[in-house]
């Protein structure tokens, strides 16, 4: 089992709370799964009824944990702006730091479009 790949993915579940795909119970809206197999991302991307908006291969250098464990270590690259990480903020919340921050976005964005964002206006920049 240690051969297996971790995936993270923002999930929008249009059903309703407590809709079941691949052994994970999911809220209605949107649903951030920061360490799945590939098999959970494979079913989840066969649901009709499930938009999967966003994947990438989970990171494992913190001891094999997927993303929800944080070392002590890797603050600086997965909490931003004195410890929240933006991913755990809700839409109103990005849209308001983005606001505060100056940068554009459509008013129709995602949760994953707004992360991104806000993860890179809050990126040191070179020569800081």
């Amino acid at each position: 089992m240690d051969n297996t790949q971790l995936f993270s993915a923002v999930v929008q579940n249009k059903v309703k709370d407590g809709y079941r795909r691949a052994g994970i119970s999911l809220a209605k809206g949107e649903n951030v799964l920061p360490s799945i197999t590939e098999t959970q991302l494979k079913q989840l991307q066969a649901d009709p009824r499930l938009v999967v908006t966003q994947t990438e291969q989970a990171s494992l250098q913190n001891g094999g944990k997927g993303l929800s464990q944080h070392s002590p270590d890797d603050g600086s690259k997965s909490n931003l702006d004195g410890g929240v990480v933006p991913a755990n903020l809700t839409v109103e919340q990005l849209k308001a730091k983005l606001t505060e921050l100056g940068v554009e976005f459509k008013s129709d964005a995602l949760k994953a479009e707004l992360v991104g964002l806000l993860t890179t206006a809050l990126k040191p920049k070179e020569g800081e």
